[in-house]
């Protein structure tokens, strides 16, 4: 059953924050897409610089509970890694890119209050 409600919020979490990456693709009532990037907002993107890869891994930690495979969980520790590395190369791009008001500097990486 946990494992279950693991993968499930994994894919829901996962999908909410690409919608909400997607929504900034195009304006309002246009429908063209927006040549200007915009920091995300909503749901974990207030803590965190990449929360659809922390869901992303979440759903990775469930299917290899579900195996009860070594390879799903060396798969597991596989993208832990790069989404990590990924995660902090975005973080560090953003606060590049935005104004502090846009992209606060406390804003972490991949876990809220974590890393």
């Amino acid at each position: 059953m946990l494992i279950t409600v693991l993968f499930i919020v994994g894919i829901i979490g996962n999908g909410y924050h690409h919608i909400l990456l997607g929504k900034l693709r195009k304006t309002s009532r246009t429908g063209e897409y927006n040549v200007k990037y915009v920091a995300p907002r909503g749901g974990l993107f207030e803590y965190v610089a990449t929360p659809h890869y922390l869901f992303e891994l979440l759903t990775w930690l469930g299917i290899a509970f579900a195996s009860e495979n070594l390879n799903v969980f060396l798969v597991f520790v596989s993208m832990s890694s790069y989404l990590s590395g990924r995660s902090v190369a975005q973080n560090q791009w953003n606060r590049k890119t935005f104004s502090e008001k846009e992209w606060p500097s406390t804003r972490r990486n991949l876990i809220p209050a974590l890393f």
